[in-house]
């Protein structure tokens, strides 16, 4: 293979990885060829970050669902960043293995045409794709103050639609008139899968999402995503407790005396990245401690740590 001028060669691996089910269970196991994108050098790529619907956005929207008895769709895009145009020349090596003639035991190489998970470009690509699709196709107006969040007509109304996106995630809010034409065409365009009218629960970006129509409301947790922390942190079975830190408790940051061995900083930041995704979620009534608590998390001691214990 004879190589461009200036262009870019990296690596590539399998990454093995699992869907999971609004409960925790896993749904099913799943592999991609991913590229190494850490290896790809400016000039091989331009804008490489895309926005996504924030939490209170979504909450807004699963509100309105709600007050307007609104249908929804939940549909995934299995290949999101597959197949979306790649403007720059970028090679990549295959993974070891068994090749057949005429590689013999060399790993070939392979020039991408269309974008791949890894690479730094695929999420601004991919985000392009779907923005065109939505404005153009669709006819919808991208919101100025929500990222990843789209709307047409007047919600509530005959035309009325809200479309939250969260990378390869989309959910449509609409009325029944429009919803089935609406609902469809991604699912033409991108090849996607799921549910035009939502069971009950449904999971969407890891929430746990729960309707009563007869009441007009929706409940959201992460019942599923909160268990897994426990879990990684060894605190499935761990007594209860009924308030997330200690009443009074007041922390405070601790020097470490002459001779003490330091507290293992990484696990902490880690708790607190876990816990904090859950507190920007579902779980308000745990901002107040998790922000308190990550204020030390470049230095924390065993005190700090017994406090994250007492929140987990």
């Amino acid at each position: 293979m004879f190589f461009a001028e200036g262009a870019g060669m990296i690596g590539s691996r399998c990454v093995m990885g699992s869907k999971l089910m609004p409960n925790g269970t896993i749904d099913k196991w799943k592999v991609r060829l991913v590229g190494h994108g850490d290896l790809q050098k400016p000039g091989n790529y331009n804008d490489i970050t895309s926005p996504v619907i924030d939490s209170a956005s979504i909450r807004l929207a699963l509100c309105l669902a709600a007050r307007h008895d609104l249908e929804m769709a939940f549909l995934n895009i299995a290949t999101a960043f597959l197949g979306c145009p790649l403007h720059e020349t970028l090679y990549m090596r295959l993974p070891d293995g068994e090749w057949g003639d005429p590689y013999g035991r060399a790993r070939p190489h392979v020039k991408l045409n269309k974008t791949l998970y890894g690479i730094k470009q695929a999420n601004w690509e991919y985000y392009e794709e779907v923005f065109d699709f939505i404005v153009d196709v669709l006819g919808l107006q991208a919101s100025i103050s929500a990222s990843g969040l789209f709307f047409g007509g007047n919600l509530g109304e005959t035309n009325g639609v809200l479309i939250p996106l969260y990378v390869d995630e989309i959910m449509i809010v609409g009325t029944s008139v429009l919803f089935a034409s609406i609902a469809s065409r991604p699912c033409n365009r991108f090849k996607a899968a799921g549910h035009v009218f939502v069971p009950d629960p449904f999971q969407y970006v890891g929430m746990r999402v729960t309707r009563d129509r007869s009441k007009r409301s929706i409940a959201i947790d992460q019942i599923g995503y909160i268990i897994q922390v426990l879990d990684c942190f060894e605190m499935s079975d761990c007594r209860k407790r009924s308030t997330p830190m200690e009443i009074g408790y007041t922390p405070h940051a601790i020097q470490p005396e002459p001779g003490d061995q330091p507290f293992e900083a990484r696990s902490y930041q880690k708790a607190i990245g876990s816990i904090l995704y859950a507190a920007l979620g579902t779980c308000p009534d745990i901002t107040y401690a998790t922000s308190v608590l990550g204020r030390y998390a470049a230095q924390p001691s065993t005190v700090h740590w017994e406090a994250m214990k007492h929140l987990l």
